[in-house]
C-alpha cells in the first residue's frame, strides 16, 4: 500500500514534468507528496502510539492524527508549496491509505513497546528534523525529461494563473 501511493505521487510529477499532463479541470498538476506523507504517516504513528495507551484508543488517535494532517496540507502546504486542490488531493490519498493500512491492522495484536524504545525513537525523529532534508525534485525532474525527450522539466502549468506574492 504504502509503495502504491508514493508511485501515485512519483507518476504524476512525472507525466506533468515531462509532458505537462496534469488534471486541468481540477487545478491539479501534480498531488501533493508533502500532504500524502503527512496524511498517510501521522494517522498511523498518534494510532500505534494511542494502541500503546489503550487498545480501544486507536481510532480517535488516528482521527486526532488526520485532522492534524489536514491542517498542516490546507494551512502550510497550500499557500506556500503547492495550490489547494493539489494538497487536498495529496491529503486525501494519504488519507485513504492510512485507513486503509490500519484496517488491515484490526486482527493484528500490536504488543507493547518499552519505553525506553519509545524515548530513543523521539529523541532519534527529533534529532532528524534539525539535519539537511533530501528532496526527489531534481530526481523527478531528470526522469521525467529523460523519458519524455523534453529539453527541461515543466514547472507551472499554463493553465493555472500566476501567483500573488503579494498576499503571502
Amino acid at each position: 500500500m504504502l509503495l502504491f501511493v508514493y508511485a501515485i505521487v512519483g507518476a504524476s510529477k512525472i507525466l506533468f514534468k515531462g509532458w505537462g499532463i496534469g488534471l486541468e479541470s481540477l487545478n491539479i498538476a501534480v498531488i501533493s507528496g508533502h500532504a500524502m506523507n503527512t496524511s498517510l504517516v501521522l494517522p498511523v504513528a498518534m494510532s500505534l502510539l494511542a494502541r500503546q495507551i489503550d487498545p480501544r484508543f486507536r481510532w480517535p488517535g488516528a482521527g486526532v492524527g488526520l485532522l492534524i494532517a489536514w491542517w498542516f496540507s490546507i494551512n502550510c502546504v497550500a499557500p506556500y508549496i503547492h495550490p489547494l486542490q493539489e494538497a487536498i488531493a495529496g491529503a486525501l490519498l494519504g488519507s485513504v491509505a492510512a485507513c486503509g493500512f490500519l484496517y488491515c491492522l484490526e486482527n493484528t495484536e500490536i504488543k507493547k513497546i518499552p519505553h525506553a524504545a519509545l524515548v530513543i525513537g523521539l529523541v532519534f525523529i527529533a534529532l532528524n528534523t534539525t539535519t539537511k532534508k533530501y528532496t526527489a525534485e531534481q530526481v523527478l525532474n531528470r526522469i521525467a525529461v529523460s523519458i519524455s525527450g523534453a529539453e527541461t522539466a515543466f514547472k507551472r502549468p499554463e493553465w493555472r494563473a500566476p501567483v500573488d506574492t503579494t498576499k503571502l
